[in-house]
């Protein structure tokens, strides 16, 4: 593994070169990250999220319209976290939003809480920021397969939070508003009403909870956090997903509720393609305008975090890193809002900088 020791002290020079660039009355803002890739040099296997039992990624099929300029890694790569992390840096992001299932109970959990534990000291090293999107479905997975009641699923459920809030939630580096951390639930979908105010009693630091928009208004969800405005199907213009965004945004500074605003730079799944269920919707790129019109239109919305989405959902089409059908651009366009000042070829660089070092393997 030289080349991975020669790319990370490559890019890690890079990091003390910026400094902390964001203005301080500008809200937060942090990269929705999936740390859920495999491939077979590193993993021995190619993981659904390259595949969905569908693609070939070995003949360069992706389960995916985009195709990452990294390549098609796996999340656990230390060179890739690395360069994932200084390009986030780069940009002026100031940290990321790990999506997490919990500890264990598939092979998949596993993997995921192993590179989600990579990813934040990587933040770390870094000195940015991290805070976590915890999924409440797995208790629901458990059930399905006959692995646990539903009792006994609740409470593997509940252990996943005490566990985050014991190891990561009291981190220095882990974000808050007005001193609580954050914490956000893809849901609650599997957890009742009963069942979740009873987790969340057990949370002793008290973490702002945020749900997706439909869900947070149920009891211990203290906010909403924006997501990608698409459903049913249907095909979204720029005028319907900012009226949408727009709506959620008013009515939540109208509620004096914490809510997270979101920026994207559109949405195309692959799930239809795939088989393995319908697509969500689409919103167009518009050649990079969607994420610059909804990340203005996040900092405006008087939010103090702003969650891009998303960093890497290939399956999605919510892809903010490199790809190479599309280059640096959208974080081009981040780094123009949030270092105004700062050279665009610093994340040219840095990708060059991978790819030099992956070619002296």
């Amino acid at each position: 593994m030289r080349y991975a020791g020669i790319l990370l002290a490559t890019i890690l020079g890079w990091l003390s070169c910026y400094g902390d660039t964001t203005a301080a009355e500008q809200p937060i803002v942090l990269a929705h990250v999936m740390p859920w890739f495999e491939n077979q040099e590193v993993s021995g296997h190619w993981g659904w999220h390259w595949t969905m039992g569908k693609t070939n990624p070995a003949t360069g099929s992706l389960a995916s319209h985009d195709h990452p300029a990294l390549g098609a890694y796996d999340s656990s790569d230390p060179a890739v976290i690395a360069t994932q992390v200084v390009l986030m840096k780069a940009a002026g992001i100031q940290g990321a939003i790990i999506d997490w299932n919990g500890l264990d109970g598939f092979p998949d959990y596993e993997m995921i809480h192993r590179n989600t534990g990579l990813i934040i000291a990587e933040l770390k090293k870094a000195g940015l920021k991290f805070a976590l999107c915890v999924e409440d479905n797995p208790g629901r997975r458990f059930m399905q397969e006959k692995k646990l009641s539903r009792e006994q699923a609740v409470a593997k459920v509940a252990t996943s939070f005490t566990w985050a809030e014991a190891h990561w939630l009291s981190d220095p580096a882990y974000v808050r508003i007005q001193g609580r951390p954050i914490l956000l639930i893809f849901g609650p979908q599997f957890l009742s009403n009963d069942e979740w105010s009873a987790i969340r009693t057990q949370l002793k630091s008290h973490p702002l909870t945020f749900a997706i928009p439909h869900l947070s208004h149920r009891p211990a969800i203290d906010g909403a956090f924006a997501w990608i405005p698409v459903s049913h199907g249907k095909t979204l213009d720029a005028v319907s997903w900012k009226a949408a965004n727009q709506a959620l945004y008013a009515k939540e500074n109208q509620s004096r509720r914490p809510f997270l605003a979101a920026a994207f730079p559109g949405y195309h799944d692959f799930y239809a393609q795939a088989g393995v269920g319908q697509s969500y919707g689409l919103i167009e790129s518009r050649e990079g305008q969607t994420l610059v019109e909804s990340l203005d239109q996040a900092m405006k919305s008087g939010a103090p975090i702003v969650q891009l989405a998303t960093w890497n959902d290939y399956g999605e089409g919510t892809v903010l890193e490199p790809t190479t059908e599309r280059g640096t651009r959208d974080l081009e366009a981040i780094q123009h809002r949030l270092r105004a000042n700062a050279d665009p070829a610093e994340l040219r660089q840095i990708l060059d900088a991978y790819k030099t070092t992956r070619g002296s393997r």
